[in-house]
């Protein structure tokens, strides 16, 4: 009876500690608040922060060569 009463207190705890730790991943994995999105320059294909692009006819660009160069070509 008392290895029945023990196995069963271990159980409860195995699954406890499972539950918390599973929690504890899941919440690591959320992306940050305060992520921002990424866009890629259209001329050389570098990736930088949407706010710092310069945008052009739904493009993105790095700096403005980049943008004057699409723009001649």
């Amino acid at each position: 009876m008392r290895i029945l009463i023990l196995l069963a207190i271990g159980l409860l705890l195995y699954i406890i500690i499972t539950n918390l730790l599973r929690k504890s991943r899941s919440d690591s994995r959320k992306p940050a608040a305060n992520s921002e999105r990424m866009v890629r320059c259209e001329h050389c294909g570098l990736h930088i922060v949407e706010k710092e692009a310069l945008q052009d006819n739904r493009q993105y660009f790095c700096s403005n060569e980049h943008l004057e160069a699409h723009r001649q070509s």
